[in-house]
């Protein structure tokens, strides 16, 4: 079963708006908010597969182009939809 459908087995989900994440937790216990907390990055790659690339490509912008984080994650997120 994949962390997703088990976060929605309990009544949660996860919610994507662009590249930002929420978490609804439902009946999730606070030991199971923790866990999904502890696994981000696996949970926000299963929700959105593209995660790891807009990640790679902000983080190219930021670091080597010197942009403000916050031009770098929009920017890469028109690359990654191919705008």
């Amino acid at each position: 079963m994949s962390i997703l459908a088990r976060i929605r087995a309990h009544g949660g989900d996860v919610v994507r708006a662009e590249w930002r994440f929420t978490l609804r937790p439902g009946r999730m216990t606070p030991a199971a908010i923790a866990w999904v907390r502890a696994h981000l990055l696996e949970v926000q790659c299963e929700v959105w597969p593209d995660f790891d690339t807009w990640n790679e490509r902000a983080a190219v912008r930021e670091f080597d182009g010197g942009q403000p984080r916050a031009e770098a994650e929009r920017a890469a997120y028109g690359e990654i939809l191919g705008c």
